[in-house]
């Protein structure tokens, strides 16, 4: 008996094989999906913001360090270098109308035969006191300009003036009536204003500042004024 087994016989059922069913599905390009559309989305109906009207700033509250633009307060103050001149040019000028009324009088005196003892006498005392006043200005301008000081603090105003016999006043805002300015001829032509502080016991003066400064220096007095009566 031969013991090799014959080889089976291959039925054909008319069937392709599967494998090369799959071989051919493996070989078919794949198809990409169509993209999916998203849902619209409907319309807001939030109301759209209309812009509203710019609100009204508040009004700052008032600070007269901050509104005026000066910079040298409760400090000494020294005055303009030009003062020097406008008082040896005014006294100068004092001197001129002393010695004029000196001669109108002696002229009036001797033509109407009132020329006697007195009369000379007193006639010269005012004379040579003028005269000696006129030559001892530049001593006077030397230590009158070293002393004459202001300073403008937060209640208060202090002026220092004199050079022989010397004051130092101080001024309460509160007690301040009004401030102005004034400007003679000899202080217009240097550029020069005085400063006049009102009281209800007299007149302070602190002269004298550069115009512009000068402006500066008595709105700020004023508004400092105004609000230390506010806090009354």
């Amino acid at each position: 008996m031969d013991d090799t087994a014959s080889p089976k016989p291959i039925i054909d059922t008319g069937a392709p094989p599967q494998t090369t069913a799959l071989s051919a599905a493996s070989n078919i390009p794949a198809t990409a999906a169509p993209p999916v559309a998203e849902p619209a989305r409907p319309a807001s109906t939030a109301p759209i913001p209309m812009p509203s009207e710019p609100a009204t700033p508040e009004p700052p509250r008032h600070d007269p360090s901050q509104s005026v633009p000066w910079n040298h307060t409760n400090e000494w103050r020294k005055l303009p270098e030009r003062m020097d001149q406008v008082w040896m040019i005014g006294e100068a000028v004092s001197c001129a109308c002393w010695l004029a009324g000196c001669a109108v009088a002696a002229a009036i005196c001797w033509f109407n035969g009132w020329w006697h003892f007195w009369q000379p006498l007193v006639i010269g005392l005012v004379g040579a006191g003028a005269i000696l006043s006129l030559a001892s200005q530049p001593l006077q301008t030397r230590y009158r300009y070293a002393f004459n000081r202001f300073m403008i603090g937060d209640r208060y105003l202090r002026i220092r003036d004199g050079w022989l016999f010397r004051t130092t006043t101080t001024i309460p805002y509160n007690r301040v009536q009004h401030v102005d300015t004034e400007q003679g001829p000899i202080l217009r032509r240097f550029g020069l204003t005085t400063i006049s502080v009102h009281t209800a016991v007299g007149e302070h003066k602190i002269e004298s500042l550069e115009t512009a400064e000068a402006e500066r220096v008595t709105a700020l007095i004023a508004e400092r004024v105004a609000v230390a009566k506010e806090d009354l």
